[in-house]
């Protein structure tokens, strides 16, 4: 419901209605539609579980985020639960401690970590949000008009950039950012390593 109406349309009632109950029988899982929607997030985390394996430390955290990206895809207004809510439950506090367990396997200590966390969950999230809007998956979104975009008479620049804006190339321009995040994570924890070693 929500990834087809929007999080705005989602009410216990409506729900109710669409599960064929009354919509305050459903209180009587969740006290409010607050809860609701943190059950909500938690199946979104689920389906971004850090991987496990022998797999380093980075790796499992560069692939954590971009099955964030995946998921905004996928579920492009669920998704608006992840940057908006705040981690309360236990579930969601759980998800947040595994994540940050590999931040310190990677060697980052907890202000590192803590960093490190905002600025790929800023970059990752905002990059996801814009995708959402470049694929129009929005409620009543207007109709893409910068895939086709070709005015350069009155717009150059714009018609310059659009071909290397196109849906089909958001996936490598996020991977420049990532690129950037995780030098600069290794280039830190290399710099530790030179001052461990003075």
């Amino acid at each position: 419901m929500i990834d087809a109406e929007g999080l705005e349309q989602l009410s216990m009632r409506r729900l109710g209605t669409a599960l064929g109950v009354e919509g305050m029988a459903l209180y009587h899982h969740f006290a409010s539609k607050g809860e609701l929607l943190d059950a909500v997030l938690e199946l979104l985390l689920e389906e971004m579980a850090p991987p496990g394996g022998t797999m380093a430390p980075l790796d499992r955290l560069r692939k954590t985020f971009e099955a964030c990206r995946r998921i905004a895809i996928r579920h492009p207004q669920s998704f608006l639960l992840v940057p908006t809510r705040r981690f309360t439950t236990e579930a969601q506090l759980d998800y947040y401690e595994k994540l940050l367990a590999i931040f310190g396997e990677a060697g980052f200590d907890a202000a590192q970590s803590a960093t490190y966390f905002r600025v790929l969950a800023a970059f990752v999230t905002g990059a996801s949000l814009a995708e959402i809007g470049s694929r129009a998956q929005q409620p009543d979104a207007t109709p893409i008009r910068l895939e086709t975009f070709d005015e350069p008479q009155r717009y150059p620049l714009v018609s310059a950039a659009v071909p290397h804006l196109r849906v089909s190339k958001l996936g490598a321009i996020f991977d420049v950012g990532m690129d950037l995040i995780f030098e600069a994570m290794q280039h830190e924890l290399a710099r530790g390593a030179r001052k461990t070693r003075a």
